[in-house]
C-alpha cells in the first residue's frame, strides 16, 4: 500500500500549498460521494430488473449530473471536481422509495470520494 495512505491526510498540523491540496483533493478540494444500498423485490422478471437499472441511471444519476459505480451496493458522486450534498443524496433516496421493484433502501452519509475510512 502507497505510503500516503498510512497516515492521515487531514492532519491540521501539516501545511500544504494550494496546488499540492489541490492534487490531493484536500481540504477546500475534498470530495464526497456517499454508500447507495438496496434491495429489489425478489418476484421481478430479468427483464423488469433491467428497465430498473436503465431508468435507475437515466433518471435519478444521470439527470441529476451523478455518476453510480456498483449494483444493489454501490456509490453515488457528482461529475467534475464537485461534492455530493444532502439534497444529492435526497433525490436519489426518494427517486428508489418511488420505485414499486424496490424493497428497501439504505443511503450512507458522505464520506470522502480520494480517502475512504476503510483504507
Amino acid at each position: 500500500m502507497p505510503a500516503r495512505y498510512t497516515e492521515p491526510m487531514t492532519n491540521a498540523r501539516k501545511s500544504r500549498s494550494r496546488r499540492l491540496r489541490k492534487k490531493l483533493h484536500l481540504g477546500e478540494f475534498q470530495q464526497l460521494g456517499f454508500d447507495v444500498g438496496l434491495e429489489l423485490s425478489g418476484s421481478l422478471s430479468s427483464q423488469q430488473i433491467e428497465q430498473f437499472w436503465d431508468a435507475f441511471i437515466a433518471d435519478a444519476i444521470e439527470a441529476n449530473h451523478l455518476l453510480y459505480g456498483g449494483g444493489v451496493s454501490g456509490f453515488v458522486m457528482p461529475e467534475g471536481r464537485l461534492s455530493a450534498t444532502a439534497s444529492h443524496q435526497d433525490v436519489v433516496r426518494a427517486w428508489l422509495q418511488a420505485r414499486p421493484e424496490v424493497a428497501s433502501v439504505k443511503i450512507g452519509p458522505l464520506a470522502d470520494v480520494w480517502y475512504p475510512d476503510w483504507l
